[in-house]
This record gives structure tokens, C-alpha cells and sequence, in this order.
């Protein structure tokens, strides 16, 4: 199970850090059902035209930031893997991370390829800036919900 985690979430790193729509979409199941969610999102994405476009506004960003990707949770049930990864993002000028994107995902084994279904991501904590306005790690400590 790990190996097929693993690879899976290279795959998807790969499209994103490439902002390649079509490595992307190759991830996700050719299904009605599937859904994606991005953070900040005013509404779940549903659908392969829709999940598409969503993924082209993300791609149309500038996407300067370092990612670092940890999966801190995982489940598999015969064919559906279920992942939660916790992004460390680090942004130009910063001097480490200084903020989180939560992610869930869950995979299924579709046509022998293993496909992405669901992906929700969600801002997670930011460091709190320093009294000389640089930001400091693990200072964003506290969430608000």
C-alpha cells in the first residue's frame, strides 16, 4: 500500500509543480461524481469539465511557492485509498515554511490505474509575523475554525 501512495502522490506533485493540465487530469477518474475543492473555494467542483477548469485557474496563478508534502494519515479498503497530507509552503522571502495547506484525498483502482476521486485542500495555520514583520515558523501555532 505505501509504494501505490507514494506513487500516486508523486504523480500528482509532478502535475502540479508542472502546472500540466493534462498529467493532471490523467490522475483524476473519467466519472460524473468526482469532486475537487481548492482552498479558498466558494464551491465544490464536480464533474471532469468542471474539475478541469478549476485546475486551470489554479495553473493561471503564479505559482511561486516551495511545497513540501507530508502524508500524516492513510487508509486503504480493497480499492480505495484514502490520504490526508499536510503541506508545508514556503513563499518567496520567507526563510522556512510558514504556512499549511490541509489536504484529503481519496484514490480508486479504476481500469487497473489507480484514479483520483475526491481532493479537498484547505488553508491550515500561518506563522505569525515577527515584531520586524518577517514571518516566523511555527509561530501560526493557532487555527480558527
Amino acid at each position: 500500500m505505501t509504494a501505490e501512495v507514494d506513487r500516486c502522490i508523486e504523480e500528482y506533485y509532478a502535475a502540479f509543480r508542472a502546472a500540466d493540465i493534462e498529467q493532471m487530469m490523467r490522475l483524476w477518474g473519467e466519472r460524473p461524481d468526482i469532486v475537487c475543492i481548492h482552498p479558498g473555494s466558494p464551491r465544490a467542483h464536480r464533474g471532469v469539465a468542471e474539475v478541469m477548469e478549476s485546475w486551470l485557474l489554479v495553473f493561471a496563478r503564479e505559482l511561486n511557492i516551495g511545497i513540501e508534502p507530508k502524508i500524516v494519515g492513510r487508509h486503504q479498503t480493497g480499492d480505495t485509498i484514502s490520504i490526508v497530507i499536510e503541506e508545508a509552503i514556503t513563499r518567496p522571502g520567507d526563510v522556512a515554511a510558514t504556512g499549511t495547506i490541509l489536504i484529503s484525498q481519496t484514490w480508486h483502482l479504476l481500469d487497473s490505474r489507480w484514479r483520483l476521486l475526491f481532493h479537498h485542500a484547505s488553508h491550515g495555520r500561518r506563522a505569525a509575523p515577527s515584531q520586524d514583520g518577517m514571518f516566523v515558523p511555527n509561530a501560526g501555532d493557532k487555527t480558527r475554525h
